[in-house]
């Protein structure tokens, strides 16, 4: 849909004309006004702006760095994702031409995108064709300055790449790109962001970049919610778009960004739907498209800290890291897993420095035309070595196992085994990691014993996760490696009515890779995702019987 999509193809999706009835419609919930040459309709950082149709005059978009972003003839339209997510302007929108333009708030414009499919089918493609390509023109939203493989530069990144943010990383040990540092950005070897070319952070954590995108604004938690939502992956963006889709008030946080474990995938190539495969990341894409759409808010990065019962009775409260709480009267607990690491000594030193936990196009820049290892036996770790393949000189799988048929799809063992630059070695295990501000080389220790070093470009480990739920201990039962326990295996504790998917709580679901017993698969999870929907729309009727209220029509 969007991530083989070329350059051209994408400018004709963000460029589409709105047929005569969608601008009809959107006249219906507009204004119109006349312009002169050289007025402002909104700048970058507003909060509130409208999206403006050309009907005679002429518009320009313009970045921070006066970078032209568009020209808007009579017939265009100004707008991206940014609009429907609630983030500031990313641009100057001014008129160039005197005439009359059609404004319509942000507000009407989502509005409109919930309840007519015929403008949502118009202007999501085009939203989404634009915020991609600002991605590819690495327009001046974010600049990332910073030495390459920089850990705390790695993970502003990953974050960045994740949720879609237009970005560009300027090097300033690079004498090609240390001539195209922005002034404002300062000098040093500390990694520095430049947000809208204006706000100057030094060191920044992902969370104070987030502040400074104004992306916090993302979710509006003052008022209850139906449902809250734990976790941006799989099964929670499942649960969001089929609850938000029925009509239940929806929000979802997670604490890095979409997509949750899955979209570290390079390649999902055993998803209904997808014969040629879809990567993780644009899978997310797709799904947060899909819950905006419907109405769900999404707020990253968000990170809870505790579950509780609310004042009000029958009402949960999720604590965030920010101090402030969501309250909602239903929780779906998705928070999934976090990557297992290998534990050898020096691993948290080089993470980021040429060793990963995921296997995307950002990780594998540094290691192209390079030998890289890959640790690991499932499916994950075969679709990264898949991937890297095309990339890397030789990829060796390094797997502790025996046999990789113990613990991945097949198809998958007869690519790797008939790949000619991929190299098993069952039995094996990295015992050692060298290098110097980088990882340079490992040490692994193979079947026989022998211990061999080899020099590499860089090491992608994937040995499969832990729960997320250091937030709900003392709150929900868990068992014994962490995991939350659902429907029978609560025991005595089973919340009533009964469900598959609830807590020891009533009206608290768990689903997906973070529930006791499930299917560690993204197909699994997205069933779960959407099921549970059903028992939360039979706790909502319980509360409101109990609370003596006639039922809603969802």
């Amino acid at each position: 849909m969007f991530e083989d999509l070329t350059y051209d193809e994408l400018k004709r999706r963000a460029n589409e004309p709105l047929p005569d009835r969608v601008v009809a419609r959107l006249e219906a919930h507009g204004m119109r006004r006349a312009v002169s040459a050289g007025e402002m309709l909104y700048r970058v950082d507003d909060r509130q702006y409208p999206f403006v149709y050309a009907i005679s005059a002429t518009l320009e978009l313009r970045d921070p760095d006066e970078m032209v972003l568009g020209v808007m003839d009579p017939g265009q339209y100004t707008g991206e994702l940014a609009l429907l997510f609630g983030q500031p302007a990313f641009a100057d929108c001014r008129a160039i031409n005197a005439g009359e333009v059609l404004l319509v708030t942000p507000q009407a414009i989502a509005e409109l995108v919930q309840i007519d499919p015929e403008v949502g089918d118009a202007l999501l493609p085009a939203f989404a064709a634009r915020r991609l390509l600002l991605m590819r023109r690495q327009q001046g939203t974010l600049t990332l300055v910073g030495p390459a493989g920089a850990p705390a530069l790695q993970g502003l990144l990953q974050y960045a790449e994740r949720n879609r943010i237009p970005y560009r990383s300027l090097d300033p040990t690079d004498p090609t790109q240390k001539q195209t540092i922005p002034a404002r950005a300062g000098d040093g070897t500390t990694v520095r962001a430049v947000v809208r070319g204006r706000h100057l952070l030094r060191e920044p954590s992902v969370a104070e970049v987030a502040r400074a995108l104004g992306l916090e604004l993302a979710a509006d938690h003052s008022d209850p919610v139906d449902l809250i939502i734990a976790g941006a992956g799989p099964a929670g963006f499942s649960a969001a778009v089929y609850g938000a889709s029925e009509g239940l008030q929806t929000t979802l946080f997670d604490d890095v960004a979409i997509g949750g474990q899955s979209a570290a995938s390079s390649r999902i190539e055993n998803f209904l739907g997808f014969p040629t495969g879809v990567s993780g990341a644009d899978l997310a894409f797709r799904a947060e498209l899909q819950a905006i759409k419907f109405g769900a808010r999404v707020a990253v990065p968000r990170q809870a800290q505790k579950l509780q019962r609310s004042d009000r009775p029958g009402y949960y409260e999720v604590c965030l890291d920010d101090g402030s709480k969501i309250i909602g009267r239903s929780v779906v607990i998705a928070t999934g897993a976090r990557y297992r690491k290998l534990g050898v000594q020096d691993e948290e030193r080089f993470q980021g420095a040429g060793l990963y936990y995921a296997a995307t196009e950002l990780e594998a820049r540094s290691s192209k035309g390079q030998d890289v290892v890959v640790v690991g036996g499932g499916n994950s770790a075969g679709q990264a070595a898949m991937f890297l393949a095309s990339r890397a000189r030789c990829v060796r799988l390094v797997h502790r196992g025996r046999d990789l048929a113990d613990s991945m799809s097949q198809y998958l063992v007869e690519r790797l085994r008939h790949a000619a630059n991929v190299s098993i070695e069952t039995g094996s295990e990295v015992v050692e990691l060298c290098g110097d501000e980088y990882l340079r080389a490992v040490k692994v220790r193979n079947a026989e014993g022998r211990l061999e070093e080899r020099v590499i470009g860089g090491m992608f480990i994937m040995i499969g996760a832990d729960p997320c739920t250091g937030w709900l201990r003392n709150t929900v039962r868990l068992d014994n490696r962490g995991f939350v326990l659902t429907g029978a295996d609560c025991g005595a504790d089973a919340a009533v009515p009964f469900n598959l998917f609830q807590t020891n709580l009533p009206g608290v679901f768990a689903v997906g890779d973070v529930r006791s017993g499930s299917v560690k698969r993204v197909a699994s999870a997205v069933g779960e995702g959407s099921v549970v929907v059903q028992a939360v729309h039979a706790r909502l009727a319980s509360l409101r019987q109990s609370e003596g209220r006639e039922p809603a029509t969802l």
